[in-house]
């Protein structure tokens, strides 16, 4: 008796996790928004170890990228070489381009005060 590859049975019934996951995002409606994420996961490899160091890519609405930097001088970085992070990115992401480099203040971290 054999099985197909997609339906591939391992001992006790088990199955890749990555199957798993994939049927468990398709059936709480994540999976494309899980999928428009994973261009995130390229920001090093597009703006280079440097700019990722001090600018990280947190997410991406509709079509913008939504960035924060620890200084303002990488904001000014960043912008200068948008035009070309947003071609590398849509390299990474033809189907559903990215036309906005969009900039967002990161959380600052609250100061334990005494009463």
């Amino acid at each position: 008796m054999t099985s197909s590859g997609s339906e591939r049975r391992h001992p006790g019934g088990l199955r890749p996790i990555a199957g798993a996951v994939g049927e468990a995002l398709r059936s709480l409606g994540l999976e494309e928004k899980v999928a428009s994420r994973r261009i995130l996961a390229h920001w090093e490899d597009v703006v280079g170890p440097d700019i990722a160091a001090h600018v990280q890519a947190l997410d991406i609405e509709d079509d913008a990228v939504i960035l924060t930097a620890d200084h303002g001088a990488w904001r000014q970085e960043v912008n200068m070489l948008a035009d070309r992070i947003l071609a590398a990115l849509n390299e990474r992401r033809p189907e559903r381009p990215v036309r906005e480099l969009r900039w967002t203040e990161r959380p600052r971290a609250r100061k334990n005060r005494r009463r």
